[in-house]
């Protein structure tokens, strides 16, 4: 083989030279998407009617913020847990768009619910379903229509007018406006409701309810209004003050069987209700928590003038659950109430058994003026929360559906403090506590339902329905 032309030798001498630096510059480089990150954008779709500047009240971040990338996905999750929190979507999601090694956009979808419930309303007299099935008398029921408009003007506004009928008669108004101010941040809510009855709870024997009844006429009747203000500056801490006006009057035959009922010797109060509270609340939701915490204190006086009841309350609750994996939470609450001069007026007069109470004594009632209520929660996820996608359904608000079954082993602890019927209600004055199994159903637009089969410290077991979350 003859050799190459010296000329033509240095021309490929000089090709195989630059060969490797030219494959380097001719590999595309990797980009370093370490961060930090600053948001670029944010983009709203799917609200057809809530503004837009109510979902992005509730973004722990803003556009034109630099996020660490260890930071970015956890300030996603929590403001879309914010975003499902309002009550106001099916579902909510927040896709990361990364247009650079240091630069993201945020594409928030979010899904409407219906915003118009002309709701059919059946309640309970009795303080739960359990009670009232002993006798499954349908005149125990309070039946009518509660009419609620959310989201009005797209601000997460509520309007809600109440006709109900039966038992208790009552008729209300409610209207709420969460953030009226610029900033967001200032609230406030007024009321109104008018309730009569001819059939009362006039104190408490054995743990059971007292009832009193008068047939021929009402036998209690009240007017209720009030006005209350809040403040959120940050998205988990919330101040209320508030404001409320009663007039309660009752016939003579209730001074007869409880002279304090209301104020001693007295058949009729009126009264003003001074409050305030915070509550602190970072939960992944508010319907059915397995991860987060929840705190609350709140103070109440009643009565501003020598002929007005005086009564004080001070109540305090804390809740934190804890999610392991995909199907365990444990979760676990702790609440108490101290009250100076509710022996005095049983109507403002609440133990437990009522909105608060221990699973496994949903057939007692145990007054008090001050109590203790702790109460713990192990949740296995029979099937894992998930939502559905169901297109034969006409409404698009309805289309998305969502369901999770837990299995729930729990235990309560509780102590009433009753200085003034104690020696009439056994369970007052003693510790108490209950334990059992249970089964728990979430579904769409935030309805629970709870089946438990319980123990009380009596050794009496019992199988119960409830409707909300155990806390």
């Amino acid at each position: 083989m003859s050799p190459l032309p010296e000329g033509r030798g240095c021309v490929v001498l000089l090709l195989l030279l630059l060969l490797p630096w030219a494959a380097a510059v001719a590999q595309p480089k990797t980009m370093d998407f370490t961060g930090p990150f600053v948001v670029s954008g944010i983009l709203v779709e799917g609200n057809r009617q809530t503004k837009e500047k109510i979902i992005l009240r509730e973004l722990t971040f803003r556009e034109g913020d630099t996020l660490p990338s260890g930071d970015l996905y956890g300030r996603l999750a929590r403001s879309q847990e914010n975003l499902l929190n309002l009550g106001l979507f099916n579902f909510a999601t927040l896709l990361p768009t990364f247009l650079g090694p240091h630069e993201v956009f945020i594409t928030i979808t979010v899904g409407e619910r219906w915003y118009w419930w002309p709701q059919p309303l059946i309640r309970f007299a009795d303080p739960n379903f359990n009670t009232w099935w002993l006798t499954k008398d349908l005149s125990r029921l309070n039946f009518g229509l509660e009419l609620n408009r959310f989201n009005m003007r797209g601000r997460n506004e509520t309007l809600s007018a109440l006709v109900q009928l039966g038992y208790s008669r009552r008729f209300g108004l409610r209207y709420k406006v969460p953030a009226f101010d610029h900033d967001q941040q200032w609230g406030a809510e007024v009321e109104g409701s008018y309730r009569e009855q001819d059939e009362i709870t006039i104190g408490t024997l054995a743990n059971k309810r007292v009832l009193l009844k008068t047939p021929a006429q009402n036998i209690f009747r009240q007017w209720h209004a009030g006005a209350s203000a809040t403040l959120r500056r940050t998205h988990d801490l919330r101040h209320t003050w508030s404001i409320f006006w009663n007039d309660v009057a009752v016939q003579d035959t209730v001074l007869l069987r409880n002279p304090e009922f209301l104020s001693r010797g007295s058949r009729r109060a009126e009264f003003l209700t001074l409050g305030y509270s915070v509550v602190f609340d970072r939960r992944d939701s508010r319907a059915f928590p397995l991860s987060g915490s929840y705190a609350k204190l709140e103070l109440q006086h009643s009565g501003l003038g020598p002929e007005q009841p005086e009564v004080t309350n001070l109540q305090a609750a804390v809740q934190r659950s804890w999610k392991k994996g995909q199907r365990w939470s444990f979760g676990g609450s702790l609440a108490g109430k101290v009250s100076a001069g509710s022996g005095d007026h049983y109507f403002l007069q609440e133990g437990l058994g009522y909105g608060d109470y221990m699973r496994g004594y949903e057939y007692y009632i145990i007054d008090g003026q001050h109590w203790f209520l702790g109460k713990a929660n192990l949740l296995f996820a029979l099937v894992k929360p998930r939502t559905y996608r169901v297109e034969a359904i006409p409404f698009e608000a309805f289309r998305t559906l969502y369901v999770a079954v837990y299995l729930n082993a729990f235990t309560d602890q509780g102590y009433v403090a009753d200085a003034v019927n104690g020696a009439a209600n056994p369970l007052a004055n003693q510790w108490q506590q209950g334990y059992g199994l249970g089964l728990d159903l979430v579904t769409s637009y935030d309805q629970v339902l709870r089946m438990e089969w319980a123990v009380n410290r009596l050794s009496e077991t019992g199988f119960y329905l409830h409707f909300t979350q155990p806390f």
